[in-house]
């Protein structure tokens, strides 16, 4: 992080207003800043209220785990606040069409139209004139979403978008061994990151053992008295504007089994194509990334969270992905991401988890072609008063987002400022341990538990054809 980003940081946070009808009408999201550290801020929050069905979903049928709200509670009630919603949603182009033919009393808003609408609310509230507004056509977004069964509000969900992304595009230059540049700028990667250094605020957070600071975060100790883990009724979604990288795009028809044609993808030097037809030479030389398909069948299986983080939080799972690309074959996304690997046997707490899929409506503008922000990735995350745009070109920030072209800076989700955010919170818990671990590197290898899990599933990958995942081995030897 930048000098200038810390003073900002220490010195508040800035709560932007979000529209009445995204704001919880029972709690207010603001999290307590902590004193002169960086990380301690928590941004903005959105809600939107709901009711969750709680049966089991059979894996092929992934519609059951949220369906339309139906149960009464919710039905549209004569306020300000929902003639304000039904209004937006009427006059918004990419939901219009959700009212035709239908009365306000009839409509229900759905799982996946929620997250596409909280997506949108904070898209448009952080971009504001921004001239960025095309790279919606790459947006990916994190969505916390809470249970709050005892409120005495009707409302017993709320949904808060904590991290977002942007982006189309990989660095194309030599590999980098200092960690202060970003390789890889695809919005669900991006997205990724800065929902780590969300994660990394939380538990700052929670290290500061406040009570109304505990109260507010979202981690709670584990069972096994050594690590945390999310609160119950607590669950991630990923909203996507675009299909994933890879296997999940190259194909739009299903084999009647699983077969070498769902096989690792990897992007270098400008390209994507299958890991088997790129030399380890290239590898070894430049730098190079797994696709998002590839990616989000790695987290289903070992959490989301990394390894560094692992040291201190048990796997963070994503319960659904609401992806509003309308051409993907969701069968085909549904067996990439969740019928590559079996988990039967796996050590815990790496348990066989299924990530439930749906189609969303579209949030960015349809005139806009994906590629007038092809050179920018955006990111931000709760906490965080402003985006920061990262340039394709260098791998890392620019230090005004109004001129993008002129100087540059490390990225705030750098490898570096991730071990920054990391030793700041082994020094909060008190995890010496965890303070004299050297480099990145060895900080990654001694999360022996998570390492593990991704050796099974690196060879579980391997064995049945898909492709061996290749190591990076010297980009996290960095100590500082």
């Amino acid at each position: 992080m930048s000098d200038e980003e810390e003073t900002a940081l220490r010195e508040g946070c800035q709560k932007p207003k979000l529209s009445p009808w995204l704001q919880s009408p029972w709690k207010e999201e603001v999290l307590l800043p902590l004193e002169g550290d960086p990380l301690s801020c928590a941004g903005p929050s959105s809600a939107a209220d709901g009711s969750q069905e709680k049966a089991a979903p059979p894996p092929l049928s992934p519609a059951s785990f949220k369906r339309s709200l139906l149960d009464g509670w919710d039905q549209p009630i004569d306020s300000p606040c929902e003639k304000q919603a039904e209004h937006r949603y009427k006059t918004t182009p990419t939901f219009g069409a959700i009212f035709e033919n239908s009365t306000p009393a009839e409509y229900e808003i759905s799982h996946e139209e929620r997250c596409a609408a909280i997506t949108r609310d904070m898209c448009d509230l952080l971009l504001g004139d921004l001239p960025y507004q095309g790279c919606m056509s790459s947006v990916a977004a994190f969505i916390l979403e809470r249970e709050v069964v005892d409120s005495p509000s009707p409302c017993k969900e709320t949904y808060e978008l904590v991290a977002l992304g942007t982006g189309d595009a990989c660095y194309e230059g030599w590999m980098e061994f200092s960690g202060q540049r970003i390789h890889d700028m695809h919005g669900l990667v991006v997205a990724r990151r800065a929902l780590l250094r969300y994660l990394y605020k939380q538990l700052l957070l929670f290290s500061s053992q406040d009570p109304t600071a505990l109260e507010k975060c979202i981690f709670c100790p584990a069972k096994d008295g050594v690590h945390l883990t999310l609160k119950p009724m607590l669950f991630l979604h990923l909203y996507l504007s675009c299909r994933p990288k890879g296997a999940s795009e190259s194909f739009h028809s299903v084999p009647s089994q699983l077969s070498t044609s769902f096989g690792l993808h990897v992007g270098v030097k400008g390209a994507l194509g299958p890991i088997s037809f790129c030399r380890p030479s290239t590898l070894a030389a430049y730098s190079y990334s797994l696709s998002g398909s590839d990616k989000l069948t790695l987290w289903r299986a070992v959490g989301v969270q990394g390894a560094l983080l692992s040291h201190i939080i048990g796997p963070v799972y994503i319960t659904s992905i609401v992806l509003a690309y309308p051409y993907q074959d969701h069968t085909t996304l549904h067996r990439v991401i969740n019928g590559r690997l079996q988990q039967e046997g796996w050590t815990e707490p790496y348990q066989q988890h299924q990530v439930h899929l749906f189609a969303g409506p579209c949030v960015a503008p349809l005139d806009v072609p994906p590629s007038e922000c092809h050179s920018y990735s955006l990111n931000w995350c709760g906490g965080d008063e402003m985006l920061e745009l990262v340039h394709r070109a260098s791998g890392k920030a620019a230090k005004d987002i109004l001129n993008p072209a002129d100087q540059f800076r490390p990225s705030r989700l750098c490898k570096a400022a991730m071990l920054k955010s990391f030793r700041k919170v082994a020094q909060g818990m008190m995890r010496e341990d965890l303070m004299l671990l050297p480099t990145c590197h060895e900080a990654k290898v001694q999360a022996e538990a998570y390492q593990s899990a991704k050796r099974q599933a690196y060879a579980q990958l391997s064995s049945q054809g898909f492709g061996k995942w290749p190591k990076k081995q010297l980009v996290d030897l960095f100590a500082n």
